[in-house]
């Protein structure tokens, strides 16, 4: 095997790639990634859950294939300056070159690497890749932290009234974020350790869209040149519809102010309790070995006085995600959730606490 790369080029794919090799493993092979120079140089990488082919453009005098570290193998990419690099395969060492540098990595037989599974494309839809990375961005936050429910654990995609929606609960709060979409039915839930490599290639992508492929209990994010594959959750997402309240009692508020006066009350307790009363929004903490801040915004409120608790951090993160001036907080009485909207996309709800 003998080549010549963009630095560029290797060093974006190598980003993602990296990031999919297992680190901590009993399986020495998954600590690599397998070069294969034919046509194009393909680059593959597998903790066996979740698994990546790149393939980059590249000048190939002679073809061959191998398995290098992927660690050592970024971290030489990410220390060249040199626009073109040099790869040769050298018996048991790939050589890698560019300048006066060279570099030497000792390789295994490409055929320990494993086989990855790619689909046969049963079921596949498109989307623009500013749309998925943005929807996954705002609802995020919200999924549940470990697999020990499996059913929180991700970002559930589903068509609901010819949107596409992007939802994620731990079951104390819910977001969801939705884009405009006209192709065929969709229903996957999208395992939480798969959601940043998801990110990490919308953003190092130049490809408009992003293809999304569902079979059985896998599924793929493709571009042009980059295929990310993983197995699925096979717990399903709970019917989340049925735990939307119907509140009518609504409050404007300005983001600006409401973020800031959150965040200067969740210095002294993360739980806050919130009166609303003569379109005047009050907050206060009380932490007993610390002490107490209050603090009060303007708003316009048209329900009645209300006196309710909160995560004061559930409740910053919700209307952070907002793409709006005003936030719109929908209240019902202190055991509801409330209901937070102000754009035509994104709504979140968060449970209240005892008081």
């Amino acid at each position: 095997m003998k080549l010549v790369v963009e630095r560029e080029k290797i060093k974006k794919i190598m980003e993602i790639v990296q990031g999919i090799t297992e680190k901590r493993t009993t399986m020495p092979i998954l600590n690599n990634i397998l070069l294969d120079a034919k046509d194009m140089l393909t680059i593959k990488g597998t903790n066996l859950e979740k698994s990546i082919i790149a393939k980059i453009d590249s000048e190939i005098s002679e073809k061959g294939s191998t398995c290098i570290p992927a660690k050592k193998f970024y971290e030489i990419i990410k220390s060249i300056s040199e626009e073109n690099i040099n790869l040769e395969l050298e018996k048991s060492n790939l050589k890698i070159r560019a300048g006066k540098s060279t570099f030497k990595l000792f390789t295994q037989p490409p055929e320990d690497f494993p086989k990855i599974q790619t689909l046969d494309l049963n079921q596949k839809i498109s989307i623009n890749k500013d749309d998925l990375l943005k929807s996954i961005e705002k609802v995020e936050y919200a999924m549940y932290e470990d697999e020990s429910r499996l059913s929180l654990y991700g970002i559930y995609i589903h068509v609901n009234d010819g949107k596409l929606r992007f939802v994620a609960s731990d079951g104390y709060r819910l977001s969801y974020n939705e884009v405009d979409y006209s192709g065929e039915p969709i229903e996957v839930l999208i395992p939480k350790k798969a959601v940043s490599d998801i990110k990490r290639l919308c953003k190092d992508t130049l490809s408009e869209k992003i293809d999304i492929s569902i079979e059985g209990s896998m599924a793929s994010f493709e571009t042009e040149n980059i295929e990310l594959i993983m197995r699925l959750n096979e717990a399903k997402f709970p019917d989340y519809k049925n735990v939307i309240p119907n509140n009518n009692m609504k409050a404007y508020v300005d983001k600006k102010a409401l973020i800031n006066t959150l965040e200067k009350v969740l210095t002294i307790s993360t739980n806050i309790i919130v009166n609303l009363e003569d379109n005047i929004m009050k907050f206060k903490t009380t932490e007993s070995e610390i002490g107490e801040a209050e603090d009060e915004i303007e708003v316009r409120y048209d329900g009645e006085n209300l006196l309710i608790g909160f995560n004061g951090e559930y409740l910053l993160e919700a209307v952070d995600k907002v793409d709006s001036d005003i936030v719109e907080i929908y209240f019902k009485n202190s055991q509801s959730a409330v209901i937070i909207t102000g754009d035509d996309r994104y709504t979140a709800l968060v449970m209240p606490i005892r008081i």
